[in-house]
């Protein structure tokens, strides 16, 4: 069965979702120097080799308007350094519209009645978790 990664790349974090089938789950959350996406490439690059994959989908943070800004240049970053490490193929990398996943992310862990401290550590993986949802659902 394939194996998919989702992503949801933040400044010094990245959310990680896997999944083997139809549902995607929370797997860990990657923590580096802000904006060093080499150090976060690094790591990303060994939780692949692990883990293996199919397809890497990553959240792409468009504004409600639809517009590019700053956070979509951080992600196309964080794909170009990526891309130049490693031998993965761009069109393993699948870009989904992550527009309100971090809130929707914070208003589950809020019904699951999760602490404040266990929503700033489980927050990234849980939005990860959307992206790939998302992702999967679209490829049904």
């Amino acid at each position: 069965m394939a194996k998919y990664i989702g992503l949801d790349i933040g400044s010094k974090t990245i959310g990680v979702a896997i999944s083997e089938g139809f549902f995607a789950n929370t797997h860990s959350t990657i923590r580096f120097d802000e904006y060093n996406f080499d150090q976060a490439a690094n790591s990303l690059i060994k939780l692949l080799q692990v883990e293996g994959y199919e397809k890497i989908a990553i959240g792409y943070p468009k504004n409600m308007d639809g517009s590019i800004g700053h956070r979509v240049e951080m992600v196309e970053e964080f794909i170009s350094v990526l891309l130049e490490k490693e031998n993965i193929d761009k069109n393993d990398i699948v870009k989904i519209d992550e527009r309100l996943t971090t809130k929707m992310a914070k208003s589950i862990m809020i019904e699951a009645n999760l602490s404040r401290k266990k929503q700033k550590v489980n927050k990234d993986q849980v939005a990860a978790k959307l992206i790939l949802q998302t992702f999967l659902e679209q490829n049904k």
